[in-house]
């Protein structure tokens, strides 16, 4: 096999072990989303400020829309950016009635000369204007009970996030850190927490039967690195949190450091106009954080000084372009969704980093591209096929065409399920570029040959292959 199908079949393989773990653990998903708002957060395409893990939302409770330096049309006529946030609101107004969709626009800076948005020259003014007149144009056009919108900025070297509300109150993560002069992530936590058994028995299970200080220990500690513990804690943080705010038991509470809860909860209940539903997800959400933070500080400080250079600045192994890429981590791809209002830019955006990345870090394969389209429902005929796969990776290959004309490229096409996050290669048209020698769809490509169980079979066939070689 060639250098790139390598890359190629280890990077897939990852994906299906992962995605794996996502459907045994769909259940306690499901009772996380129970409990939080439908969210929709705008990032930059910087892998750097990759995925969901610093707000505690497991994979495929958040959605994500990315362009160079977060840089939108918010224009009527962007249909991709207006259509995101159209679902969202819908899924809240059908989904969590009583409770508001979620916008979240996010900046990204660093406090190390140079490693600041790619996009805005480190011009940290133009980053944040760029998140302010997105926020306000989503906010002209949606009331507060239907879509509360927040200006974020994340701190790519600590992950810690500044979330800016709309009557001025800005709550810091890196802040509370420093205030309350916590130094480890277990610190955050209810002395009683950290040394009891998990009482739920379903949770405490899904840890291995571990005391939670016993998940912060070790140099990688599980409450991050394990993705079953993760996704378990997760669920159970949002719904002892949610537990405390709603039956007013502040002061009784042993699952959060006292002061800190205090705090973040005060802060929270003066905002002006913040639905009181909204609360103890953004209290989860801020507290989760501020424990992020702190492993990701202890995690920094373990580093030899070449792996932490390369961990604080681009270090991109591929370009990403499209939906459902939530499981990749941190700094491992540069990710391009639609919705700009310009594909291309954020395209040739994306190539200008991963050419940088390649003269410190050479390969021996021509640039990666991994092209996914990622639905929500069904493909039980062609015509679903066609519409809602095929022909949108077929306009997506051609933008690729235009940024890439005169290079020599490996394109990987794939289409995934929201609610499962597994990459299915395909060949949609011929193209010699597009190398990677399975196809799913082979051989039931067309009206005659489609169907829905054909479809199921083809996948579970490639799954079980991956699993089998890993």
């Amino acid at each position: 096999m060639e250098p790139a199908n390598e890359y190629i079949d280890q990077y897939l393989k990852e994906n299906v072990l992962h995605s794996e773990t996502i459907h045994r653990m769909k259940h306690v998903i499901h009772e996380f989303s129970l409990r939080a708002p439908k969210v929709l957060v705008t990032k930059c395409i910087d892998g750097r400020v990759h995925g969901s893990k610093l707000k505690g939302y497991p994979v495929t409770t958040i959605r994500f829309g990315r362009t160079d330096g977060n840089i939108v049309s918010t224009n009527i006529n962007n249909f991709w950016f207006w259509n995101r946030i159209d679902r969202v609101v819908n899924d809240a107004l059908c989904n969590t009635p009583g409770m508001p969709a979620l916008f979240i626009a996010y900046m990204h800076r660093s406090d190390i000369p140079g490693l600041g948005c790619a996009a805005h020259g480190g011009n940290e003014k133009a980053a944040r204007t760029a998140i302010a007149e997105q926020a306000q144009a989503v906010r002209n056009i949606f009331p507060k009970d239907q879509l509360y919108v927040i200006e974020g900025i994340t701190n790519t070297d600590l992950m810690s996030e500044t979330l800016i509300f709309d009557d001025g109150t800005i709550i810091d993560s890196q802040e509370i850190v420093a205030n309350f002069g916590f130094n480890e992530p277990s610190e955050i936590f209810h002395s009683v927490f950290l040394k009891d058994q998990i009482k739920d028995p379903a949770i405490s299970r899904n840890v291995g039967f571990k005391i939670p200080e016993e998940l912060f220990s070790g140099k990688v500690p599980d409450f991050y690195a394990d993705f079953q513990i993760s996704l378990s804690l997760k669920s159970f943080l949002i719904r002892e949190i949610s537990g405390v705010v709603s039956s007013g038991e502040l002061n009784s509470q042993k699952l959060i450091q006292p002061d800190l809860f205090h705090a973040v909860y005060q802060k929270l209940s003066g905002i002006r106009d913040l639905p009181s539903t909204l609360l103890p997800s953004l209290l989860y959400q801020i507290i989760w954080n501020v424990a992020y933070t702190l492993n990701q500080k202890r995690k920094l400080s373990k580093l030899p000084a070449e792996e932490r250079s390369k961990h604080l600045d681009h270090a991109e192994e591929l370009i990403c372009y499209g939906e459902g890429f939530d499981l990749l981590q941190r700094n491992k791809a540069v990710l391009v969704k639609t919705g700009r209002g310009d594909d291309t830019d954020a395209l040739h955006v994306a190539k200008k980093v991963l050419e940088k990345n390649r003269q410190n870090d050479p390969k021996p394969y021509p640039t990666i591209v991994h092209l996914n389209v990622e639905i929500s429902g069904e493909l039980r005929s062609w015509e679903d096929f066609n519409e809602n796969v095929s022909s949108k990776v077929n306009t997506m290959v051609r933008n690729l065409e235009v940024v890439f004309q005169d290079q020599e490229v490996v394109i990987l096409t794939t289409y995934s399920y929201l609610d499962q996050k597994r990459f299915y290669p395909i060949h949609t048209k011929s193209d010699p570029r597009i190398s990677y020698p399975t196809n799913v769809i082979l051989e039931i490509n067309g009206e005659d040959k489609f169907s829905g169980i054909g479809l199921k079979t083809k996948e579970a066939f490639y799954a079980g292959e991956m699993i089998a070689s890993a």
